[in-house]
C-alpha cells in the first residue's frame, strides 16, 4: 500500500475502534472509566488527523513527522480532558473536544476545497469527498450547537435519541468518505507522479498505454510540422554556409597576398560568427527531432520562443509576414520545452497558412508573453481574417481542421500538450477579425497539496 492508504486504513482503524469502545460501554461489557473515555476522544481525533495526511499523500510527498506529531497532540487534547474531568463540567469538557474534533473537520474540508491539484479536484469521488468532509463540519456543528441543550449529548451511558440520531449521521458520514475514497483510489491516477495500486492498476496501464500512444504521435507531429518548414530551413541554412565559403575564400587569397591583416581578422571574425549562427540553429532543430521522451523540467519560456522565432523567421520573410514580438516578462515554467516548442509551431504553421490563404497586403503575426501571478500566458494572433464562428467551439477536437488538406491533429495535439502541463488553450476572433490564440501554463514554484 501507498501512504495515502496507510494513513486512511489508520483513519479506519481509530473510527472502528471508537464505535467499538463506545458500543461496549452502553452494553455495559466495559466501565467508562477514564481509560475507556480517553480511547475514543483520542481515536476520534486521529482518524481526522489521518484523513488529512492520506489526501494530501495522494499529490506529494508528506513528512511522516508531522503525522506523528499531529497523533500526538490528539493524545494531549484527549489526555488533558480526562485530566479535567473531576474539576469541569462535563459541557465544558464536551466543548473542549466537540471543538478541537470541528476544528479537524474544518481543515480537512478546507484542503478538499481549495488546496487540492486542479486534475484531483475535478474527480467525482474527490467532490463526493469534499461534500462528505463538509458533512462532518455539520456535524462538529450540530455537536457543539447541541451542548447548550439541559442535558449534555454524549454516546455513551444510555445516550438519548438525540443524541442516538447525531451519532449515526457521523458514522453514516464516514462510511459514505470511506466508500468516495475507494472511488477516489480507483478512477484517478496523479498526472504528475502515475502510480498504480491494486484498484486503479487497470487505469493506469490504460493511461501508460495512451501515453505512450500520445508521443508517438508526438513524434509524428513534430515531423510534419517542422517539414512545412523545410524549404525556409534550406534557405535560412544556405544562408550562413554560403557566407562561410566566401569569407574563407577571400581570406586564403588574403593570406597569399598578405600584408591586410585587418582585413584577415574581420574576416575571420565574420566566420566565427556564422559558423556560432548555424552551430545554435542545428542544436535547436537536433534537440526539437530527437526528443522521445517527457522531460518536466523548469524552462525559461522566452528562451523557448526565441529559438522558435529563429527557426521559422526565414519563412516568415520568404511570404512576406511581419513578426511583431512583445515580450512583457521573462517567466520560468515547469514543463518540457520541446513539448512546449512543439506547441507553438502547430500554432505558428496555422498562422502562416491562414495569412498565405487570405488575400491581404499586410500579413502580421503577433506573439506577446507576459504572466501574473499564478500563470504565464503566450498570445499568438494574426490577421488571417479568424475562423468560422461554426468552427470556433469544436476547433481544438481531433480532425477538425479548417485546411482543405488537413488533418485535424495540429491543435488538439497542442490543447493536450497544455493540457498535461496543467495549462489551458483558447481561441477566439477579436473585433478587427484577427484569430487570437491564448497558451497560459503555471508559473513554477514548489507544488502544493
Amino acid at each position: 500500500m501507498d501512504d495515502s492508504a496507510i494513513y486512511f486504513l489508520f483513519s479506519e482503524l481509530c473510527m472502528a475502534s471508537t464505535c467499538t469502545v463506545i458500543f461496549l460501554i452502553n452494553k455495559k461489557l466495559i466501565l467508562s472509566s477514564p481509560i475507556w473515555t480517553f480511547i475514543p476522544n483520542f481515536s476520534a481525533m486521529s482518524a481526522e488527523i489521518a484523513i488529512y495526511f492520506s489526501v494530501a499523500s495522494l499529490t506529494r510527498i508528506v513528512d511522516k513527522k508531522l503525522f506523528f506529531f499531529g497523533i500526538f497532540g490528539a493524545a494531549f487534547v484527549a489526555l488533558l480532558i480526562e485530566i479535567l474531568r473531576d474539576f469541569l463540567s462535563i459541557q465544558t469538557l464536551v466543548w473542549i473536544f466537540a471543538g478541537t474534533l470541528t476544528c479537524l473537520f474544518v481543515t480537512n474540508y478546507w484542503a478538499c476545497k481549495f488546496k487540492l491539484s486542479k486534475a484531483l479536484s475535478e474527480n467525482e469521488f474527490m467532490k463526493f469527498f469534499t461534500m462528505f468532509e463538509l458533512g462532518m463540519v455539520c456535524f462538529g456543528i450540530i455537536r457543539i450547537s447541541a451542548n447548550f441543550l439541559p442535558t449534555p449529548v454524549l454516546p455513551r451511558d444510555a445516550p438519548s435519541d438525540i443524541a442516538v440520531i447525531i451519532f449515526s449521521l457521523y458514522i453514516v458520514l464516514g462510511v459514505l468518505r470511506y466508500l468516495a475514497y475507494l472511488g477516489i483510489r480507483i478512477t484517478w491516477v496523479d498526472p504528475s507522479n502515475p502510480s498504480a495500486n491494486p484498484l486503479n492498476k487497470p487505469l493506469a496501464q490504460a493511461l501508460e498505454e495512451k501515453d505512450r500512444l500520445l508521443l508517438s504521435l508526438t513524434a509524428s507531429n513534430r515531423v510534419i510540422g517542422i517539414s512545412a518548414l523545410a524549404s525556409s530551413l534550406a534557405h535560412q541554412l544556405s544562408q550562413p554556409l554560403t557566407t562561410i565559403a566566401l569569407r574563407a575564400a577571400t581570406t586564403r587569397r588574403d593570406l597569399i597576398q598578405s600584408g591586410q591583416e585587418q582585413k584577415i581578422i574581420a574576416s575571420i571574425d565574420e566566420i566565427a560568427s556564422q559558423s556560432t549562427k548555424l552551430s545554435a540553429l542545428v542544436k535547436n532543430l537536433r534537440q526539437f527531432f530527437d526528443a522521445k521522451t517527457s522531460d518536466f523540467v523548469p524552462v525559461n519560456l522566452q528562451n523557448k520562443i526565441e529559438e522558435i522565432i529563429e527557426i521559422v523567421e526565414s519563412n516568415f520573410e520568404e511570404k512576406r509576414i511581419t513578426l511583431v514580438k512583445n515580450f512583457k516578462s521573462n517567466p520560468l515554467v515547469f514543463g518540457d520545452g520541446i513539448q512546449i516548442q512543439q506547441a507553438l509551431i502547430n500554432v505558428i504553421n496555422n498562422s502562416i497558412d491562414a495569412l498565405v490563404q487570405s488575400n491581404n497586403q499586410h500579413k502580421e503575426i503577433g506573439i506577446s508573453l507576459a504572466n501574473d501571478e499564478f500563470f504565464a500566458t503566450i498570445t499568438i494572433k494574426d490577421n488571417g481574417g479568424g475562423i468560422d464562428e461554426l468552427l470556433l467551439p469544436n476547433i481544438f477536437d481531433l480532425y477538425t481542421t479548417t485546411k482543405n488538406e488537413g488533418l485535424g491533429v495540429g491543435l488538439w495535439l497542442s490543447k493536450t500538450i497544455l493540457t498535461q502541463h496543467q495549462g489551458t488553450m483558447t481561441v477566439h476572433n477579436d473585433s478587427n477579425g484577427w484569430t487570437v490564440l491564448k497558451m497560459s501554463l503555471p508559473i513554477y514554484k514548489l507544488a502544493s497539496l
